[in-house]
């Protein structure tokens, strides 16, 4: 990879920072491999191979998702639990059927609420992950090219 431009000589005009897909999301947990399990089982993750950090912690990646999730063991990290708040920070998936992954999670005895965006025609799922991170699962309906 070659080194960063030196930014008083390069001669690129300032604009926005071109981005891409988002690479991964970090989420903190108290027990990695019972997190590892809910993504693997649930969402279909797989465990990818980690650089030895000096901490504990997993890499999962979902085939079509085209992102990692970066599990980082906090042995003190305790969101609130109390109710899944949409409002607060969370990660949203897409998926193609919102009943079904409603019908995973009801079979797995974890817990969501339904939200649908009517007026959008936008199916969706709220749950907590084991560690009480919130994860959105929502089915847009098809458009007019599909």
């Amino acid at each position: 990879m070659p080194a960063p431009t030196d930014p008083s000589t390069d001669p690129r005009p300032l604009g926005p920072i071109p981005t891409g897909p988002i690479n991964h999301a970090a989420l903190n947990c108290r027990d990695v491999p019972r997190s590892v399990a809910f993504y693997r089982d649930l969402l279909g993750f797989r465990e990818v191979p980690r650089p030895g950090f000096d901490f504990e912690g997993a890499w999962l990646y979902r085939e079509g998702a085209g992102m990692t999730i970066h599990l980082i063991r906090d042995p003190n990290f305790n969101p609130p639990r109390d109710r899944i708040d949409t409002r607060k920070s969370h990660l949203a998936f897409s998926v193609p059927d919102a009943a079904y992954a409603a019908r995973v999670l009801r079979a797995a005895g974890v817990e969501f609420i339904d939200r649908p965006l009517v007026d959008y025609g936008y199916q969706r799922v709220f749950c907590f992950d084991p560690d009480g991170n919130v994860l959105e699962l929502g089915e847009w309906p098809p458009t007019s090219g599909d």
